[in-house]
């Protein structure tokens, strides 16, 4: 008999574990039906200085702006978590601060941590962040301001005979560990005319306003003031002109014991090319050849080179020229 109730009792627990087990089974069943999961979704972060530092560091974000982030739950709340994320409206907003030990450093970096408690998910819905994807890199860099001399940029041509720049030096505020470098600040690009369709026909004065760079070494900075006055001083336009038939000349000590004879059948005269101001004509062109020195004594010469009185703001446009072939006969 105890036997027998044994048994009804061992039959009547297994059916009890059956009939739970398949009740959690249709549990997790209806559950996994009524919830949804989000893998790896980016969510923004937006990082800033605390209050009270911005006038002291300059902040860079050394790398993506936003973590992966996998969400989980009811199938309705998921669907508001989409409209939000579609909206742009599950962010992270982290305040950075600078710890004591390291505020007299020039520039140092670290790292934010994303907390999946700072991802506010609507009611229900559970974020999920995997620890080691979890870390946005930055670098800080201490600010200073420092008084640097305009530049110019790009550099004056040819064109130009002379720059004011008004005021010639501005406060700049910015890393102080690329201020500390620096000699000079240039300004943005200044546009001059170039060619000789633009290039005036006189000596001209061309006043302009330009603004000052706003980056340095990929670095943002402010300068007070924001632009400067330039004035440029513009050369008049050149052209070249040939010059033919100018005698060759002879410069010679007062003691010199020779006289120059050309070679028969060679010019005493050459050609020369100059260039200069369009409305200027070369005038007062020398050519000489410099008997002055020492190594000259009685005999044949040739190719030797000649020496050219020029005209001021005029220049040769040709080779240097060289004498025809002569002979040195004593007097």
């Amino acid at each position: 008999m105890i036997n027998l109730i044994s048994r009804r009792l061992i039959d009547r627990l297994l059916s009890f574990l059956v009939a739970l087990s398949l009740a959690c089974l249709l549990w997790l069943y209806a559950r996994s039906r009524s919830t949804e999961a989000l893998d790896n979704v980016p969510v923004p972060v937006q990082i800033a200085l605390e209050p009270g530092l911005e006038e002291n560091y300059d902040l860079e974000v050394n790398g993506p702006s936003h973590v992966p982030v996998s969400f989980q739950g009811p199938r309705s709340r998921m669907r508001e978590l989409r409209e939000l994320l579609q909206r742009g409206a599950v962010q992270v907003a982290v305040a950075v601060s600078v710890p004591p030990e390291r505020r007299q450093e020039l520039r140092f970096s670290d790292s934010v941590r994303i907390d999946a408690s700072q991802i506010h998910a609507p009611p229900g819905v559970t974020p999920l962040i995997v620890e080691g994807h979890n870390r946005i890199p930055i670098i800080l860099r201490r600010l200073s301001q420092r008084r640097l001399i305009v530049r110019l940029d790009p550099a004056p041509d040819d064109q130009v005979a002379q720059v004011v720049v008004e005021p010639g030096a501005v406060m700049v505020r910015g890393p102080k560990i690329i201020l500390d470098n620096l000699r000079n600040i240039p300004t943005q690009p200044l546009l001059l005319p170039v060619g000789n369709e633009t290039a005036p026909d006189k000596e001209t004065v061309l006043s302009a306003s330009v603004a000052m760079v706003r980056e340095l070494e990929g670095r943002p900075v402010a300068t007070l003031p924001a632009e400067v006055g330039v004035r440029l001083t513009l050369r008049p336009q050149e052209k070249v002109y040939e010059l033919k038939g100018l005698p060759i000349r002879c410069l010679c000590p007062s003691d010199f014991g020779f006289q120059i004879e050309f070679i028969s059948g060679a010019s005493k005269s050459i050609s020369l090319r100059l260039r200069g101001p369009a409305d200027k004509v070369p005038e007062g062109v020398v050519a000489y050849l410099d008997l002055s020195e020492s190594k000259y004594r009685a005999g044949a010469y040739g190719d030797e080179l000649l020496r050219l009185q020029l005209p001021k703001d005029f220049a040769l446009a040709q080779e240097q020229p060289r004498s025809p072939p002569f002979h040195l006969v004593p007097r």
